[in-house]
Formats: C-alpha cells, sequence, structure tokens
C-alpha cells in the first residue's frame, strides 16, 4: 500500500487528524499490530499530517501498536513539541504483564516460508518469541529508553473520555481528570485495541493468565469435565491445552513445528487455498478427516495419541455450525483436528463435540450449564471464549467512529488474512533507529503491599512443585524491590528440592529477611549454608545467610503454580537477574547521572556523562540478553570464570553486592570501554565478560579470593582465562609481566597443553591512584593512563618475545 492508501483507511471521514491503528482488523497479533503502527507512522511522516519540528501528536491506548507507534515517532521526529500516549490501566501492555502465554511473531502465517523464524525483524520495537511476559518485558524496556531520551509522556490511569476535532484540523483529547491544556493535537491515533474478553466475572480466568491447563490436574473426582466454548484461536488454544498432558503453550506450538507431515502438508495446503476461493463454502474438519487421515504419517498419530491428558473428559462447544472457521489460525485448526481423530481412532472417547447449539437463557458464568435441548451439568473447569467486551474501549468514540467504515461494518476478506507487510518506505525510514540510550533509571519497580510475604512449596505429580504464594514466580523480583520478609515453608525435603536450592539460597540472601521452615530441618540447613559460605562471596565483610527453622503450621495466601523443580528455579533465577540489573541501573545513575553520588572515585563531569551514556547502551543489549545479562553480573563478584557455571554461583548476585563490589566493577569497565581504544561491551559467551574483536576481559570487583585479600602476588596465581582483568578492588596497578616470574616457568617454556605462553599472559590492571587521578581528571588523561600502561606492555614484552625466538634459532 502507499503512504496515500494507508492514511486514507486509517483516517476517520469528517476529521482531518484522527487515524485508527488496528482496532478492527482481522490478523491481530503483537507482530502484525507493530507492522501497522510502523506503517502508518511512515505514512503520517510521508504526507506530511505532523510537522517533525514542533508537532503535536497524541496517542490513545498503550498495546503492542501505541506503544509502537510512539517508539517510533520519538525515534524519528526527536523535535516534536508534544508526543503524549494515554493508557487508562496503571502500565503499558497490561494484559501480557508475566503471561506464559506463547507469542511468535510468525506463526499465524504458518506453513508460509519463513513462519519458523522467531525473530520478528523488526527495525525497531524487534523481539524474538517466547512467552507473552518476556515479549512485554523486552518491547517495555525499549519504550522506556525511548520515552527517556525524548519528548515522548506517558499519562497512565488516564482514561479519554471525548475526542473533539475542529474544522481546522485539530483535535482537542478530554481524559476524564478534565481538559486541561496541551491537550489539543496536530494528530490523535486511536490505538484502543479489543477490549477485555467477555464473561471474566465468573470462573473463567483472563486468556493471559498463567494457566491452570499447563500442569496436571489434581482433584478426587473421577474424570474431571473441562468445558471450553469459543470458534475462535483463543478457545481453540484452551482446547488444546486441556487435551494435551500438562504442556505449556510453547510446548505445543514447538510440537506441531516439528511434525514431519509428509503428503499431508501439500494436501492441508491445498484445502486451504480451496476454503479461501470466491464463493467457497468448506467444512474444513470434514475436509481434514476425509483427505488428510488416510495419508498422515503413523508417527504424527503417535506423537499426538501420547501427549493426550489421561483421566479427564473435554467437552468443545460452540454456537457456530460448524467447527473450525477459517478465520481462525491453521496451526490452531489443524491441531485440534489431530487431537479430535486421534482421540476417537484410539477409543478414548474423551471429548465432546457440539456445534450449532447455544445456551439455554444466560450465559453460564459460574454453576450449571445447559445447552438447549440437553441435560445440565456442571464443570470442573469452564473456559468461556466468546470475543472480547469492546464496549468500553469503544464507548468514549463511538460519535467519531460512526463515521468509519470499519467500524461500523468491518470487511470481509476474500483472501486468506496474512501478517501484514512493512513498506518499503518504513523499512528505509526506521533501519538503524533501533534502541537508544537511557537517560535515566527505569522507574522503580511496584512494591508489593507491605507486611511479611507467605510462600509455601510443596510437591506435585512427577517431580513437580507447587508454588503458592500472592506473588508468582514470575514475580520474584518484586520481593527485593518491595523490601519485604519472608516466611517461606517447605514440605520437600533438601534432597528432592536440589535444583531448587541455589535459587531460594539467593532469593533469601538479599531479602530483607527470610527464614525457612522445613520439615527436613537438617537437610536444608546443610544445603543452604554451603550455598551461603563465605567463600564464594565476593569480600569478607558481606553477610548471607538463609535461616531455618523448624516446620510450623502456615496460611497461605494466593494461588498455586505448578512448575517441574528446574523451570521454578530458572523463573527464579531469570526474574532476579532482570530484578538486579535495574537496581544496578538504578545505582549507576546515581554515581554517573546528575546525583554525582560520592564513591570515593571522583568523576570529571564530563566524562561521568560519557561513560552514562555508554552504560545505556549497555543496559539496553543486557535487559534484551538474559543469558548475556546473566554472564556479566554473575563475573562481577565472581573471579572464577568456567564456561558452565554452577547455579550456586549466583547466590552472591544481588542487591547486597551491588554498592560494595558491581558499581565500581560496571564503571572500571565502561571506562576501559570508552578511554582506552578498545571500546568493548558485555558479552554472552566465555571467557570473562566483556569482549571487543579477540580481546577478552573480566571485569572483576572481589575484594578477597578464597577468602586471601587481594595483593600482586596472590593475583598473579590465578587462572585467569581472558586477556585482560579489571580488578576494582585492587589498589595496585598490577602488570602482569612486571618482577620475577614464577618459580616453576621460564619465559622461554614452551606452553603445556591448555596453558598460555609467558608473554601471553593475562594484563591485568588494578585501580590504584594513577586510576583515580585520571577519573578526577577527565577523559583526556584517563585516554593517557591506559595508553602507557599499554607502551609499558609492549615494551616489557619485546625483549621476552626476543628471547623466544632465540631460544627457538
Amino acid at each position: 500500500m502507499t503512504p496515500q492508501q494507508i492514511i486514507e483507511n486509517a483516517r476517520i471521514p469528517g476529521t482531518q487528524s484522527i487515524l485508527v491503528l488496528g482496532s478492527f482488523e482481522k490478523r491481530v497479533t503483537v507482530y502484525a499490530q507493530q507492522v501497522r503502527a510502523l506503517n502508518l507512522v511512515d505514512a503520517m511522516l510521508s504526507e506530511n499530517l505532523v510537522r517533525p519540528r514542533g508537532g503535536k501528536v497524541a496517542i490513545i491506548g498503550g498495546g503492542a501498536a501505541g506503544i509502537t507507534a510512539a517508539v517510533a515517532l520519538a525515534r524519528a521526529c526527536p523535535d516534536l513539541e508534544w508526543l503524549d500516549l494515554f493508557e487508562r490501566s496503571s502500565g503499558i501492555l497490561a494484559l501480557q504483564h508475566g503471561s506464559r502465554r506463547f507469542l511468535h511473531p510468525h506463526f499465524y502465517d504458518w506453513p508460509a516460508a519463513g513462519s519458523d523464524s522467531e525473530d520478528a525483524g523488526l527495525p525497531i520495537m524487534n523481539w524474538t518469541a517466547g512467552p507473552a511476559g518476556d515479549v512485554a518485558a523486552k518491547l517495555r524496556a525499549e519504550f522506556e529508553a525511548a520515552r527517556h531520551n525524548s519528548v515522548l509522556s506517558l499519562h497512565l490511569d488516564q482514561t479519554v473520555t471525548k475526542l473533539v476535532p475542529s474544522r481546522l484540523g485539530p483535535t482537542r483529547v478530554v481524559v476524564d481528570k478534565g481538559s486541561a491544556v496541551r491537550r489539543i493535537y496536530d494528530v490523535v491515533i486511536l490505538a484502543i485495541g479489543f477490549g477485555l474478553e467477555a464473561h471474566l466475572d465468573g470462573e473463567t480466568p483472563t486468556y493471559w493468565a498463567p494457566s491452570g491447563l499447563a500442569g496436571p490436574i489434581h482433584t478426587q473426582l473421577q474424570n474431571p469435565l473441562l468445558f471450553v466454548s469459543g470458534n475462535g484461536d483463543g478457545g481453540l488454544v484452551d482446547f488444546l491445552m486441556a487435551a494435551f498432558n500438562a504442556l505449556e503453550h510453547h510446548e505445543i506450538s514447538a510440537m506441531l513445528m516439528g511434525l514431519d507431515l509428509g503428503p499431508a502438508r501439500v494436501e492441508l495446503e491445498a484445502i486451504e487455498r480451496e476454503a479461501w476461493a470466491a464463493g467457497a463454502d468448506v467444512d474444513l474438519l470434514a475436509a481434514y478427516c476425509a483427505r488428510l487421515t488416510p495419508i498422515m504419517p503413523a508417527a504424527v498419530w503417535h506423537a499426538i495419541a501420547e501427549r493426550l491428558r489421561p483421566a479427564a473428559r473435554i467437552h468443545l462447544h460452540t454456537r457456530e455450525p460448524r467447527l473450525l472457521r477459517r478465520t481462525s489460525a491453521l496451526h490452531n485448526r489443524f491441531a485440534v483436528y489431530l487431537v479430535l481423530e486421534a482421540d476417537r481412532e484410539i477409543g478414548g472417547n474423551a471429548i465432546i463435540v457440539t456445534t450449532g447449539v447455544d445456551f439455554e437463557g444466560d450465559i453460564p458464568k459460574r454453576g450449571a450449564i445447559t445447552l438447549v435441548g440437553q441435560a445440565p451439568f456442571e464443570p470442573f473447569r469452564r473456559f468461556l471464549r466468546l470475543g472480547p467486551d469492546s464496549a468500553a474501549n469503544l464507548d468514549p468514540f463511538k460519535d467519531v467512529l460512526a463515521a468509519y467504515p470499519g467500524a461500523v461494518s468491518p470487511p470481509l476478506s476474500a483472501t486468506r488474512p496474512e501478517s501484514p507487510a512493512l513498506t518499503a518506505s518504513a523499512v528505509g525510514r526506521f533501519t538503524g533507529l533501533g534502541p537508544g540510550p537511557v537517560v535515566e533509571p527505569d522507574p522503580a519497580a511496584p512494591a508489593p503491599a507491605a507486611g511479611p510475604l507467605t510462600i509455601s512449596l510443596a510437591s506435585g505429580a512427577a517431580g513437580a512443585v507447587f508454588w503458592s504464594c500472592e506473588l508468582g514466580p514470575d514475580d520474584a523480583g518484586q520481593i527485593w524491590s518491595g523490601g519485604r520478609s519472608v516466611a517461606l515453608y517447605s514440605e520437600i525435603s533438601a534432597v528432592d528440592a536440589a535444583p531448587l536450592a541455589a535459587a531460594l539460597a539467593r532469593l533469601g540472601a538479599h531479602a530483607s529477611g527470610l527464614t525457612l521452615y522445613a520439615k527436613d530441618t537438617a537437610g536444608w540447613r546443610a544445603s543452604l549454608g554451603a550455598l551461603c559460605a563465605s567463600k564464594a562471596l565476593p569480600g569478607p565483610d558481606l553477610e548471607i545467610r538463609c535461616p531455618v527453622a523448624e516446620w510450623q503450621d502456615a496460611v497461605v495466601i494466593g494461588p498455586a503454580v505448578q512448575l517441574t523443580a528446574r523451570l521454578l528455579a530458572a523463573t527464579i533465577q531469570s526474574r532476579l537477574d532482570r530484578e538486579t540489573l535495574r537496581q544496578l541501573n538504578a545505582v549507576l545513575y546515581e554515581i554517573l547521572g546528575p546525583p554525582a553520588a560520592p564513591t570515593g572515585w571522583p568523576i570529571e563531569p564530563a566524562l561521568r556523562a560519557r561513560l552514562w551514556d555508554r552504560w545505556s547502551d549497555w543496559y539496553a543489549a543486557l535487559a534484551a540478553d538474559e543469558a548475556l545479562c546473566r554472564r556479566f553480573l554473575r563475573l562481577l563478584i565472581s573471579e572464577d570464570d568456567r564456561e558452565l557455571a554452577a547455579e550456586a554461583a549466583l547466590v552472591g548476585v544481588g542487591p547486597k553486592t551491588l554498592r560494595p563490589f558491581m558499581s565500581k566493577s560496571t564503571i572500571f569497565a565502561l571506562a576501559f570501554a570508552v578511554c582506552s581504544g578498545m571500546p568493548m561491551s558485555p558479552t554472552g559467551v566465555h571467557p570473562g565478560n566483556v569482549a571487543f574483536d579477540s580481546m577478552t576481559g573480566h571485569s572483576c570487583g572481589v575484594s578477597w579470593i578464597n577468602e586471601r585479600r587481594l595483593s600482586t602476588r596472590y593475583i598473579k596465581d590465578q587462572a585467569w582465562t581472558t586477556g585482560l582483568v579489571l580488578l576494582s578492588h585492587l589498589h595496585e596497578a598490577v602488570r602482569m609481566m612486571e618482577g620475577d616470574l614464577r618459580m616453576d616457568r621460564s619465559i622461554s617454556d614452551a606452553p603445556a597443553v591448555g596453558t598460555i605462553s609467558a608473554s601471553e599472559e593475562p594484563l591485568i590492571i588494578g585501580a590504584d591512584e594513577g586510576l583515580v587521578s585520571a577519573l578526577e581528571a577527565g577523559e583526556p588523561e584517563l585516554r593517557e593512563y591506559f595508553q602507557s600502561i599499554f607502551r609499558w606492555r609492549n615494551e616489557t614484552a619485546a625483549p621476552m618475545l626476543e628471547e623466544v625466538a632465540d631460544d627457538a634459532a
């Protein structure tokens, strides 16, 4: 589409400046909405709808479309006068916060070429496939980076109640807290989404909530009944999670994409083309059964049948005359067919399908369900996926939307809906405008309610663990940010919970206070005591402990989440990494930002700003990559750079080590990256935690190693793995080739297997008085300081290399 066509389709007739973004589309994935946002912003600028300098734009809605449009405008038009985003809830991407539902940028185009690519491939606000909560966190971080570096303003908890367009073009935006000044805009983008799902005021959980179907079903009922009503993608996905035994959404999706369909794939694509032909009326389920079942490889049926949920009945219902409508995603339709056919073939008869039958009376949000002409029944769980409740979203704008064709009667597409593509103009405009630097720390994580927090751990089926708490595992970082004490009750023995021990030790070590009440008191004391041993900590003045007390009964408030012990541990560790990085960012802002908090290292103001700019780049990269973040943080407080580090190495990574050990080691690395001529950046691969080209580095903040204080002689004997070592707590400028060689080495010795030659020993730099003076003097002096070390290194290495060459001759 051309920019003119995009604007024509988006503009509300009768107005010059109100544009609708993605609220009445058929393909409404996160990726599709983002593409529409980038195309619309590009078209606005191409058609001069907004002045790049001094223009005023309002965006209504903090979903994927709205925040992507906001970042695009902030990046492409840094000289706008106002760029305001209004969101009526307390946060952007609120629906996806902490959700484990699987998001994939291209999966809904399956089986088209490229549909297996996990990378969205967007020039800005890019992401990769994963749990919705993780995707939302990535997008939220880039939005915050843009907000702190531009005119973009976020107005949370403000409901737009009315739009007043004028004949001259500008539009007034009225909010529920009053029509304040500076609320008249050149362009208003309506990115209001589709609203919450209908009928959430009963027993049906929201689609984005952690699904109780992702684990085993625990009940004393024989063959409990799971009822799913809905013929759209939400209903089909819930049916699949009910049908498969304890599989997360992403595991189901990965299984489907991994199936080898053989000749059935060609036939499936043929059926799809026929279904979308002009005037077609194809019964898709009947076509799949008749044409795919005879040619489907036996391995497919085996893969499906072995994963079906035992000892449960499932009732799939739709008021539509047929199951599987063509407008739902092909992979969801196809998977439902496979489950239904597999259940029929193996004689399970666990699945009931009812089509074309309405409910008797009102929608049964709770209690008994009665379908017309059938006896009432009460399911063990119900999932009513009957579309969105869009009235709340649309009502404030119904007057202006009355003239919008898409709102009055959304067009029925005659072709299979595919994800939109970025226009060439949008690609050219936004390429290279990726995440910018963060100029101030992320806002503090929302603090949970005051008072002690109670967590219960209990055994589940097949080695799984029940976590019961008002905060889920995805919110574990809030325990640190909220400063809450924790009472942790474990019915599980230390041996059975071994994969969890390191995560719990870390959680408790940095909490305001944690006491573990255990039935296996001795086992837990030994396990946590070993993990919190002082020898593994970065310094002697650090108290990390997790007291273990005798078992007590407790009342636990909050839902239970069931995960394998390893997955629960991985989730907790990931969230604690994220919280540590957030707090490190805040600490560095205090030191390098305008507060300029004293640390004992006075830093010249211009140099301080340069270091903060470089950290902003690093922070964006670390926030977007969990593995990169973990390696960087872990090595800041540990000299042990094993390629596969034990999880026990993470116990010391947290708020208690931020200021004394992590902040200065990060500043040391930043100073080297900015002023050494080698612009190092965090690395996610062994060795080290920073690198530039072939140079690897380890910036480390430990003040002792194996309970011995840092000293020149002791440092030399360490098995460093990188070419450069920066030690922020060593107050000597250690140059590895200075002084006597070790008694067991000669400069002419050939290196043994697994060692490096003496002339290639790591260059170790401590934070001596020279470094501190250079930081205070400014960038030129710091550059000269590092250059003096490099000159000395080269001069010292030359005769050693000559000796080696002479011996070889």
